[in-house]
């Protein structure tokens, strides 16, 4: 038999992840005239501020005269004015990648914005914005800083989300070089420093050890090594090679490298060079005789630490799911919305879900996802967390700020679990600092506002079609319905059958306790189990005893041999029968009518 389609895999967790993570439709479709269909997008707008946070010393010579061990009053990030930003390169790219509905120029989004709101299927978006385009962008250069910035945020339903400020600051490393007049005057014209990043090196002219220098390097992870390399000879004699290895450089660092003398012993010299970072407003001394770092501060963290928050809620409520929160598509009208705040760039992104509902709790395990980090999981589990709206890998590691929107399919997943749901959040940035909360969602069906029973139901699914109305067979397909007994689960799902024109078959094939007292799919004997669960396709067993969602299919092959029983002259009538008992005494009945048209 087929495999059930996507809608009705929602119906249960793994079945629901594995259809909207492996094969999933985009949430959006497009008509025949190229346009989306109503409600299923929003727009973005908004009058865009695009700021550039820059070293102030990036174009100007340092002030030599500072104390090495202070952070001069230049080197802190300033507000470029008049800097030219409408030839910056921006990008407008959904979480999953597959969606790019912007590629231009600052002043191309401008422009677009100033016509009015953008018009976008709902969903999580990264907007990009780098100084340059990738194709001009080197691995090294000489006073080429390259700025930048990624920004999140999410489109939904029929509502305009305006685009907040962007801050674009350093996205390479910047290098400068100093030595004092009297030590580059005992070394000979021949002298040369070299500063290599990876692959990538430049050479300091010995005329411009002076700071006046500034090389930008692209770095090649989130940290990276710098290597110096001193070559040449002495005016009056020897060899004046030296290396170091500066570790821990960091994008948008700046590191000023100062060559000096550690000691000078019967007429030789001996290099050591002092790195001033004015980023991390940090001295770090290299010792020249041992190789080793020997750092003269006490560090302090780089920047302010992370912050979680769920928009217009706080983590420390434990908020209530209620049906009548869900629309005709299943879509949350509650923002869930979580914003991770992480100046200091995401290191890792830790995830711990744990659940009063055991059936629950089963299926993430076997899924792969009770516990994970979002920036290192990959494979299966990946896809199946990015359909529900969890952005994973590099759309997390290394950002400053993200926002989840996870108010599409988790929502209505988790309203088929009785119970208290927990999702505790730790962000760690680069500097170790974390920020914690956990967002605590309850499912009590049985006190929601306005009361429910909690009685098990039976819906059909095939062409959206009520149940309580005859079904035509137009065409030979699968009839899917779908049974929910959240209150305890299924303890009895009783079928049997009204056709007269079905009886001989069934006697045929040892069938007719269909017909009388019918065939309790939770417990049926040898044949049932055989005919009804491997020929024709029915959940049996296991599959519903005790389930508090399951699929009900009268499979098409079953579908086609109903369809051929009957004279081409005469229209024919099956009804199916079912009652469905939940574990907690509640009882629905329903009636599946087929109609066979005459031929």
């Amino acid at each position: 038999m087929r495999t059930i389609n996507g809608l009705l895999t929602a119906l249960t967790l793994g079945a629901l992840l594995l259809t909207g993570c492996v094969n999933e439709e985009p949430p959006y479709k497009q008509t025949g005239e190229g346009t989306t269909v109503s409600g299923t997008t929003g727009y973005l707008s908004g009058a865009v501020n695009l700021r550039v946070i820059y070293d102030a010393e990036t174009d100007t010579r340092p002030d030599d005269t500072e104390d090495a061990t202070q952070t001069p009053p230049a080197a802190q990030s300033t507000t470029r004015a008049g800097l030219a930003t409408d030839d910056y390169r921006v990008r407008i790219v959904s979480a999953d990648g597959l969606n790019t509905p912007f590629e231009g120029s600052y002043a191309e989004l401008k422009a677009r914005l100033a016509e009015g709101p953008m018009e976008l299927p709902i969903g999580s978006y990264d907007l990009t914005v780098r100084s340059h385009a990738d194709t001009e962008i080197q691995a090294a250069a000489w006073n080429m800083p390259v700025y930048g910035a990624s920004y999140s945020f999410s489109i939904r339903k029929d509502e305009t989300t305006p685009v907040d400020e962007i801050v674009c600051t350093l996205q390479n490393i910047k290098v400068t070089l100093l030595c004092s007049a009297d030590l580059a005057d005992q070394l000979a014209d021949d002298a040369k420093v070299t500063v290599s990043l990876g692959d990538a090196s430049l050479e300091f002219d010995k005329a411009k050890w002076d700071g006046s220098q500034a090389a930008f390097f692209m770095p090649a992870g989130e940290t990276n090594d710098l290597e110096f390399v001193l070559t040449g000879t002495f005016v009056e004699g020897g060899n004046a090679g030296f290396s170091r290895t500066i570790s821990g450089v960091k994008a948008g660092q700046w590191r000023k490298i100062e060559l000096v003398i550690a000691y000078a012993n019967q007429g030789g010299i001996k290099f050591d060079i002092q790195v001033d970072n004015f980023v991390l407003d940090e001295t770090i001394t290299i010792n020249g005789t041992e190789g080793v770092w020997e750092p003269s501060y006490e560090e302090k963290p780089l920047v302010a630490a992370p912050t979680l928050a769920w928009t217009g809620h706080d983590f420390n409520e434990t908020f209530q799911l209620k049906a009548s929160m869900f629309d005709e598509e299943s879509l949350c009208s509650e923002p869930f919305e979580i914003v991770a705040t992480v100046p200091g760039k995401v290191a890792r992104f830790d995830i711990a879900i744990s659940s009063t509902n055991e059936q629950f709790m089963t299926s993430l395990r076997e899924l792969e996802i009770e516990q994970f980090d979002l920036c290192t999981i990959s494979g299966t589990p990946a896809s199946m967390l990015q359909g529900f709206g969890f952005p994973v890998g590099d759309q997390v590691k290394g950002q400053t700020a993200k926002t989840f929107y996870i108010g599409g399919k988790l929502p209505s997943t988790l309203y088929n679990f009785e119970g208290t749901h927990t999702f505790a959040f730790t962000v760690t940035d680069e500097e170790g600092q974390q920020a914690q909360a956990t967002l605590t969602l309850l499912v009590d069906k049985a006190h929601e506002e306005g009361g429910t029973t909690n009685a098990p139901t039976i819906v059909m699914l095939t062409d959206n079609h009520n149940i309580a109305e005859p079904y035509v067979m137009n065409e030979i397909k699968d009839i899917e319905i779908a049974i929910s007994a959240p209150n305890g689960g299924v303890k009895e799902l009783l079928v049997t059958v009204d056709a007269p024109a079905l009886e001989p078959l069934l006697e045929k094939i040892g069938l007719t306790t269909l017909v009388t007292p019918g065939v309790d799919l939770c417990n049926p004997d040898q044949t049932a189990a055989e005919v009804l669960g491997s020929s024709v396709g029915f959940p049996v067993g296991d599959q519903v005893l005790n389930q508090t969602s399951i699929p009900f299919k009268v499979g098409a092959d079953f579908v086609q041999i109903l369809a051929g029983l009957e004279s081409a002259e005469s229209p024919c009538t099956y009804k199916f029968n079912l009652r469905v008992t939940d574990n907690a005494g509640g009882t629905t009945s329903a009636t599946l009518t087929l109609v066979q048209p005459a031929k």
